[in-house]
């Protein structure tokens, strides 16, 4: 089958279509100048809650699909903006960890660098069922692109391909997943714990993580990319994220659980993780964007291992070709811009806090989305 890099170019509904309301009278907008509070904590209940100074942070992209200075820039610039750097799938990149302001490690089958001294290093920890543009699928990481550094890491031989499995070993039931994040938690000593799973059968699947005692959940919607996936796959799957966030939402007030919903697959600015937020997301996962943000030009040859920018390559030439110190500059100038932009729509809609914001701010022009997500139609 055919590999592809990034997102489908496919259609796909997203959140253009809906509108923010700004306040006037019946509800007063916030002087220019007044403090708002974008301050998002996950885990709330945990021993140690994860606090992060904005709503969106670095998703999870593997050391190995990524080159070793694309991940450094990564968190060093999600640092400099005092939000959480994810590990991806692949491990914990030494460097890249110690730079992290919030260190978010990826646990999965394979469980690579699952020591102490990661989880030491780490602000909460994810446990990956599956992802967006390959649900039911595991990872795969050509062999051009496992270096004698990564396969260490792994614990594989060099040079060839390294498949992680469709499915989590030992999670046959609920109760098998509350093993897993009572163990993570006890031995993290508090740390929050997330459940990660693509947008598919998502009432069913809320259903089985809400026994988990888990303090978060990520759900990976349509729209999102990928360094590497199946096109038939990539192209043919996964609900939309914008409706995936209406329907997890939705199911998790009408059954009363506590976890924390993070929202990721597709978001890019300011005025798409506002509205994620509005409709019910506590915080917004990005990936793609923060890439642009180091220099991405969107060739899609991430698979390939040459990306002429040096960021989705392991080839020590093409990786010089990334200034560290610049491109981690550029993604704090990005993630900043982002935070200040959700202050000033907190302002115009009247919000002190963003986190109070909800549909009542949103309405939408598009009949589909309306009769999808209960967004007032204008």
């Amino acid at each position: 089958s055919i590999g592809s890099a990034m997102e489908t170019q496919m259609k796909v509904p997203a959140f253009n279509d809906i509108l923010v309301l700004g306040a006037q009278l019946a509800h007063f907008p916030l002087a220019d100048d007044e403090e708002v509070s974008i301050r998002t904590v996950i885990g709330k209940d945990a021993e140690k809650p994860m606090v992060l100074e904005t709503p969106v942070f670095v998703s999870h992209m593997s050391f190995g699909a990524l080159s070793g200075n694309a991940k450094i820039a990564l968190s060093k610039g999600s640092a400099m903006a005092k939000t959480a750097m994810c590990s991806g799938e692949g491990g914990a990149l030494y460097d890249e960890m110690v730079a992290a302001y919030r260190y978010i490690y990826e646990y999965v089958p394979n469980k690579y660098s699952f020591t102490d001294e990661v989880l030491e290093n780490s602000a909460a920890i994810e446990i990956k069922i599956g992802q967006g543009t390959k649900p039911g699928m595991g990872g795969h990481l050509p062999g051009k692109k496992v270096t004698p550094i990564i396969a260490l890491m792994r614990g594989k031989p060099a040079g060839q391909d390294i498949h992680s499995p469709s499915r989590f070993p030992g999670i046959d039931s609920p109760e098998d997943l509350k093993g897993i994040v009572d163990m993570l938690r006890k031995r993290s000593h508090g740390l929050p714990i997330g459940v990660k799973i693509a947008a598919g059968h998502i009432e069913d699947d809320l259903e089985f993580i809400s026994k988990s005692g888990c303090d978060f959940i990520t759900i990976d919607g349509r729209g999102g990319a990928t360094g590497s996936s199946p096109k038939f796959l990539r192209d043919a799957s996964s609900v939309p994220t914008v409706y995936a966030l209406a329907r997890a939402r939705k199911y998790m007030d009408e059954h009363g659980m506590k976890q924390q919903l993070i929202i990721t697959g597709g978001l890019r600015t300011s005025r798409d993780v506002v509205k994620a937020i509005a409709m019910g997301a506590d915080a917004v996962a990005l990936a793609s964007a923060p890439l642009m943000a180091l220099g991405c030009q969107r060739y899609r040859a991430c698979d390939s291992g040459k990306c002429p920018l040096g960021i989705a390559t392991q080839d020590p030439e093409l990786e010089k070709r990334l200034d560290v110190k610049k491109a981690s500059q550029r993604v704090a100038n990005y993630l900043n811009v982002t935070s200040e932009e959700l202050k000033s729509f907190c302002r115009v809609t009247g919000h002190k806090d963003i986190h109070e914001m909800s549909q009542d701010d949103l309405c939408t022009i598009d009949s589909e989305i309306a009769q999808a997500t209960g967004i007032r139609h204008a």
